[in-house]
């Protein structure tokens, strides 16, 4: 059992980057068409990499080919169970990255192409965070604008 926490507990963005690699180009973009088909992902970017990594007790390296998949929130459990069930590594690098920020175009076209009936995205083209708690005792934040300035005579 991992001791590492498999939902994320703190993901609040409304866009995920879920990020993979592949032996070669064509076997990434069949994953990448696979994905697209069923609209578990609006884009994706290919990208060569050289990786280097443990395996079985030795250093190995190789070429590869990193997957940016970008999609929204409920489309990932989709995105990662397609990505495992269908990925030719023993054990695939699967990841996602929560996106708490995004223009408020792009996220209009992430809901536009993964879900046609979602409610528009929020204004500002993100979630706003919760207030910091402060600690025992801690003074509340001090005067935030400047002073209002006579003029002088």
């Amino acid at each position: 059992m991992s001791p590492y926490p498999l939902d994320p507990v703190r993901a609040v963005g409304p866009m995920r980057i879920v990020l993979t690699t592949y032996p070669s180009r064509s076997a990434a973009l069949a994953a990448v068409d696979g994905a697209l088909a069923r609209r578990l992902a609006a884009c994706a970017q290919l990208v060569p990499i050289d990786a280097r990594y443990w395996w079985k007790g030795r250093i190995a390296s190789s070429s590869e080919t990193l997957v940016l998949f970008k999609t929204v929130p409920k489309r990932v459990g989709g995105l990662f169970g397609y990505l495992a069930a269908s990925h030719p590594y023993d054990v695939p690098e699967i990841v996602e990255v929560d996106v708490p920020r995004v223009a408020p175009g792009y996220l209009t076209y992430l809901s536009e192409t993964l879900d046609k009936n979602s409610p528009p995205p929020p204004l500002g083209g993100g979630v706003m965070r919760p207030a910091a708690r402060r600690g025992r005792g801690a003074k509340a934040p001090g005067r935030t604008r400047a002073p209002h300035l006579r003029p002088s005579r």
